[in-house]
Formats: C-alpha cells, sequence, structure tokens
C-alpha cells in the first residue's frame, strides 16, 4: 500500500509517494495538463490528498453574516476549517472556477484520480503543518527557515527522506498531502466539515488534517 500527496498549480503538478512505512518512494512534477501521467503514476495508490478543492462551490454559507464577506461564497471545508481550527484559507472555491486556473486542475485532478480507482481526500498544507506544529505559527514557506522548520516538522512525524531540507517548498507541500493521505487510509487523519446541525445546507465539503501526534 502506498499513499500519495499532490500539490496543485495551474501550471505544475508536486506529488509525492510513501509507503506504510512513512519511506517517500518517489517525486515528481507533471505539467497541469498531464493529467494522465500523473494518474498513470499513481496507479494501485490506496489514497491521494490533493492541496485543491474536489469540487465548485454550492454557496452554503452564502447567507451566513457570522463570518467575513469574502468566506461567504466558500464551500463547507473552509468554513469549518477557520471556525473550528482557526486556519483560514487564503482562498475561496468560487461558484465557476476559471478554466485552466489552479482550481480548476485540482478539480479536474481528483475527478481523473478517483475515476481511475483512487480515493481522493483535500488538504491545506499551511493547516496541516500548523497542526504538526502543535498550532504555532511557522516562517512563511518560500524562506529558508519556512522550508527548514517544515521539513523539520515532517522528519518529526516519522517521514523518512534524507534530502527534505533541499526540496521546494511545493515538494515539501505534497509530502505533508501524502502523509495526511496515509493518516486518512489508516483511519487516523481528522476530517474538518460543517456538523449536521450547522443549519447552512453543508456541501459535503472537508479539509483534512495530519492525525494527532502529540
Amino acid at each position: 500500500m502506498h499513499a500519495i500527496g499532490v500539490d496543485v498549480g495551474s501550471r505544475v503538478l508536486h506529488a509525492v509517494a510513501i509507503d506504510e512505512g512513512l519511506a517517500v518512494l518517489d517525486a515528481r512534477a507533471f505539467g497541469s495538463s498531464d493529467l494522465g501521467g500523473l494518474v498513470a503514476w499513481a496507479s494501485g495508490a490506496a489514497m491521494a490528498a490533493i492541496d485543491a478543492p474536489d469540487g465548485p462551490s454550492a454557496g452554503a454559507h452564502a447567507s451566513d453574516e457570522d463570518i467575513a464577506p469574502k468566506f461567504r461564497a466558500g464551500r463547507c471545508g473552509e468554513v469549518a476549517l477557520g471556525r473550528q481550527r482557526g486556519y483560514w484559507v487564503s482562498w475561496v472555491t468560487p461558484a465557476e472556477p476559471p478554466p485552466e486556473s489552479w482550481m480548476d486542475v485540482g478539480i479536474r485532478a481528483h475527478a481523473a484520480l478517483r475515476a481511475a480507482g483512487v480515493g481522493t481526500i483535500e488538504v491545506f498544507p499551511h493547516a496541516g503543518f500548523r497542526e504538526l506544529a502543535g498550532g504555532a505559527r511557522l516562517p512563511r514557506k518560500t524562506t529558508a527557515a519556512g522550508v527548514g522548520d517544515r521539513a523539520a516538522l515532517l522528519r518529526a512525524s516519522g517521514l523518512r527522506e534524507a534530502e527534505l531540507a533541499a526540496w521546494s517548498h511545493d515538494a515539501l507541500d505534497a509530502a505533508l498531502a501524502a502523509l495526511v493521505a496515509l493518516d486518512a487510509k489508516q483511519g487516523r487523519a481528522q476530517r474538518v466539515g460543517c456538523p449536521a446541525d450547522a443549519g447552512c445546507g453543508r456541501d459535503g465539503s472537508a479539509i483534512w488534517l495530519p492525525a494527532d501526534r502529540t
């Protein structure tokens, strides 16, 4: 069994595969138009976690005056992550993601992998790393300190790869996603979505966090 994580950009998909022992099996980059290549590479994976929405917004929180206007267009997973954990996303998914945008690419990546028999979940690596850090704030991921701290958090969580500190922040986000995918397959990941009594017309979306390692 192996699990994969995918960090989605409008041009490049960074992907990492790990085994049950948390050893990195492979790390690759695919063009965003090469979903077929990603699917072929992911063949046989037990679970995939993708840093992108798995569908457009249905407007479940459009009339929710308890949140900032920016977030009312978003999905339940995005709103719940902020309300329940304090990790507010820097984006919300619109009803119609622009064609070829990173969100559109991500939605299609979810669909392509699922069609190939690989289950997918959605992750937000910034929140995942904060969880590994016990909620502490981290340096920006684009800085040397941010890369170093994220690599250290992955190693402390058991991920086995000697050169993590030399990876790009996109590859580290994919590695975090792979860790969450494995946790989910093992029934240990934390699912964050609106509860049944939320009164928001739940859309069923959720964002997943790593297992509690404290």
